[in-house]
């Protein structure tokens, strides 16, 4: 049996290049981020059986074969080759799903380590395929920790830099996103891709240990569409300011909202304040 944290992830950076030759020649956006991980996970328990593959979830709804979890093990078993592998898999479910923070491909990438090893696998899979037919988040979450991430999401390098400490209050509004492809496709070409100064100022203030600048240059391309089709991320938004935090920005592609603060007491007393508002959140701190 073997028994795993998949960590949720943050983007620190989110910028989205208007380049439409290469969405044309991939069919992907290029995107140039910087993620990190939070303190916040899902847990997964792997235990061997012969043949079958079957998913357990504390949320009913996502205990399907569509989940990331159940087709990670299955696409990982035809990529082997071994039809006698088989795995139990019980998934509890912290993180907000559907809500900008990568829970799925988390879980995905945790399922595929952990199945190397349960499986015992010598030979090298393709995991670069098997990746890509998942999600581009699920390359991040393979490595995870601080890193940079271009490409379509599939080229990932880790970011040198000073341990910091950071703590974050996460809202998920009531309402969900229809998909990420939905948000991508409501996009502003126009308004995206401009702002890519302020992740080479990021990895500048990482580096030196500035957290100011580091503040000022958290940034999401994703953010005034997001504010224009669901105008309770600016209230909340409001709400995380008015509570004492530095910085307040969409976690991805939505629609969670992040309150960043300087330490654990404002991060608590902001949470605390903030339950009475708002059903869905959690206070954590940034994985550094």
């Amino acid at each position: 049996m073997i028994k795993e944290k998949a960590f949720a992830k943050l983007n620190l950076n989110l910028h989205i290049l208007a380049n439409p030759s290469y969405k044309k020649k991939t069919g992907y956006f290029q995107i140039h981020f910087i993620n990190s991980e939070l303190n916040l996970y899902d847990e997964l328990t792997f235990e061997a059986q012969p043949k079958k593959i079957s998913l357990i979830c504390n949320v009913k709804e996502l205990q399907t074969k569509e989940n990331l979890v159940y087709r990670a093990a299955s696409l990982l078993k035809k990529e082997i080759g071994n039809s006698q592998l088989g795995v139990k898999i019980t998934l509890l479910k912290k993180i907000p799903v559907c809500a900008g923070l990568g829970g799925g491909s988390s879980d995905a990438a945790m399922t595929l380590r952990s199945l190397l090893q349960l499986w015992n696998v010598k030979k090298k899979a393709t995991m670069n395929k098997i990746c890509s037919s998942l999600g581009s988040d699920v390359f991040y979450s393979m490595r995870g920790g601080l890193c940079e991430i271009t490409g379509i999401g599939n080229k990932v390098k880790s970011i040198q830099h000073k341990p910091f400490s950071l703590w974050a209050v996460l809202v998920t509004p009531a309402v969900q996103k229809p998909s990420t492809s939905w948000m991508y496709s409501h996009l502003h070409i126009d308004k995206i891709g401009n702002h890519v100064y302020k992740l080479r100022n990021m990895k500048k203030a990482l580096l030196n240990g500035d957290k100011n600048i580091f503040l000022n240059s958290i940034y999401n391309d994703f953010d005034t569409t997001i504010e224009h089709l669901f105008p309770e991320v600016r209230s909340i938004k409001n709400s995380l300011h008015k509570n004492g935090a530095l910085a307040e920005y969409v976690a991805g592609s939505g629609l969670t909202v992040v309150g960043i603060y300087d330490t654990e007491k404002l991060a608590l007393m902001a949470f605390n304040n903030l339950q009475v508002q708002y059903k869905t959140l959690v206070w954590t701190n940034i994985k550094s």
